[in-house]
């Protein structure tokens, strides 16, 4: 059985860690991290929810927008919002879960 050495992955991690601008005081780049991905996702489901709220007049005035696509359009619009309440859910919780915690 090969032996694995975790001092050197741990230097590396560390190194790298302390070595980004955010960790040294300076501006954190723009697109990474947890904050841009979150702000992204509800970027994404508001352009959902205005693509579907769009459909129904395009559907109603006949601009070659059938009723099955109107639906998909609602639907994903629908689930993708479900899907942000869900993680917010589950953030929410968490955060009330470290709040609750004895120091």
């Amino acid at each position: 059985m090969k032996e694995v050495q975790l001092r050197p992955l741990v230097t590396h991690n560390l190194l790298k860690a302390y070595t980004r601008p955010e960790a040294l005081g300076g501006p954190a780049p723009a697109g990474n991290g947890f904050g841009a991905l979150l702000a992204e996702t509800i970027g994404k489901t508001a352009e959902a929810h205005r693509l579907a709220a769009g459909t129904i007049p395009a559907a109603a005035m006949d601009a070659g927008i059938d009723v099955h696509q109107v639906m998909i359009a609602q639907e994903e619009a629908s689930i993708t919002f479900e899907l942000l309440m869900e993680v917010r859910n589950k953030l929410l919780e968490g955060y009330q879960q470290l709040m609750a915690m004895q120091v």
